[in-house]
């Protein structure tokens, strides 16, 4: 009997130090901040979009130059008498080639913002990844070290059983409880696979490349209130400034639409050298000046409409925009109810639960020692004070996701990491 005292206790300080070892800071590999610069440099979506960034802003000097001069040069009178020498210069109305170099500039202007906004996804898409595993990593490091106890209470059982004070289905209870803690592993384990894939993917490595345990940092706190969120999305979410951009080249669009109804000039000087000595119609070389218009006669099946499109087009835009702008306003504040909750429940279960449960199972263990307490209560509590703990790291790392997905829809960063103590 001494002997599976000595082993009752020391499965209760096994036990009970449990939560308090899983408190603290882990080693860590991976480090948030160079993963994020990882992401960024080999990303291939970005350099997609760099590439498109750079077309555009190439269009934005094409799309305001005049058309290339033209020259003519015409052979009369063939055998030949004379020879007309002709340039000549498309001049487009007055206002166009503005309206379209407008156009090009807001589409450069939309593709930026594009990127920028790609940027926040990718930065999202590594934190999202990098906390997932964070949570993996302490929801295997407990069960582990459960399962490692749970071997403990199956050889205290055992010896009670042994020297005849314990029951045999004390002892099948906490072997199934072990299976079931190695199948809550299997399933722990790949989940992990996957999420290490999905990052390996975001940083343009090989998906089963192998990570390292993470190094859980917590931004700083949550201060920020709803409506100074929405505000700083509207001036910086890059989302909408493209959007916006999108607006802006449809009242271009409509600016040339209307210009449209006013003709373009061809302007041209000629010059004429005559043969005389060929020429039976003698004569001296001149010069000759011309200017063409175009007639915009069918404006009414043209140019009207075209107007009309131009209206509708920039009209559709900033309904987009206003239905954009809502959505990010709703995301925001369910966002904010979010972070509010899981910092609630993240300092219920570090301060209330977690503590509760370790007097419990602290109790349990007492009274098992001297057979007040069956062993499914003592089993019952230790895996209570487990899921407990799973559960508090659960929404730590859920916390820090939601502050993730607030700077990308804020379109900034907003949160400085910092190392911190769970």
């Amino acid at each position: 009997m001494p002997l599976l005292c000595r082993a009752i206790a020391l499965a209760a300080v096994a036990a009970l130090s449990l939560s308090s070892n899983r408190l603290q800071a882990a080693t860590s590999e991976l480090q948030l901040e160079a993963l994020i610069e990882e992401a960024l440099e080999r990303n291939p979506e970005l350099a997609l979009l760099q590439e498109r960034l750079a077309a555009e802003r190439s269009r934005i000097p094409q799309a305001g130059a005049l058309q290339d001069p033209r020259f003519k040069v015409d052979f009369s009178n063939v055998p030949l008498s004379g020879i007309q020498l002709t340039l000549s210069q498309q001049l487009p109305y007055w206002g166009k080639r503005n309206a379209r170099e407008r156009m090009a500039a807001h589409t450069a202007v939309a593709m930026e913002a594009s990127y920028l906004d790609r940027e926040g996804v990718i930065v999202n898409l590594v934190k999202q990844s990098y906390f997932t595993l964070a949570f993996l990593d302490k929801a295997i490091e407990i069960t582990i070290e459960n399962e490692a106890l749970l071997r403990n209470f199956i050889r205290i059982t055992q010896s009670k059983y042994a020297v005849g004070t314990g029951l045999q289905q004390d002892v099948l209870k906490a072997q199934v409880t072990l299976s079931s803690l190695k199948d809550g592993l299997i399933g722990l384990r790949r989940r992990r696979g996957h999420a290490e894939a999905e990052l390996n993917t975001v940083l343009n490595q090989s998906p089963q490349r192998p990570l390292g345990p993470v190094e859980v940092r917590l931004p700083s706190p949550f201060v920020y209130k709803t409506d100074d969120l929405q505000r700083m999305a509207l001036e910086r979410r890059p989302a909408l400034r493209q959007l916006q951009a999108q607006v802006a080249h449809w009242e271009a669009a409509e600016d040339l639409a209307r210009a449209d109804h006013r003709p373009d000039f061809d302007v041209s000087i000629g010059y004429r050298q005559r043969s005389i000595a060929n020429d039976a119609v003698a004569g001296s070389d001149f010069i000759s000046v011309a200017v063409a218009a175009n007639l915009p006669v069918y404006a009414g099946r043209k140019q009207d409409h075209r107007s009309v499109e131009m209206r509708a087009r920039r009209a559709a835009a900033e309904a987009e925009f206003e239905v954009r702008r809502q959505q990010v306003f709703l995301e925001i504040q369910k966002l904010a109810v979010d972070i509010e909750a899981h910092q609630e429940q993240t300092a219920l279960f570090k301060t209330a639960i977690i503590p509760q449960a370790e007097q419990s199972l602290k109790a349990a263990i007492a009274g098992y020692q001297v057979d007040k307490v069956d062993f499914l209560t003592l089993l019952n509590n230790q895996v209570s004070l487990q899921n407990f703990e799973i559960g508090y790291f659960r929404h730590r790392m859920a916390y820090e996701k939601s502050l993730a997905q607030v700077e990308a829809i804020v379109g900034t960063r907003l949160f400085e990491p910092r190392t911190s103590q769970p």
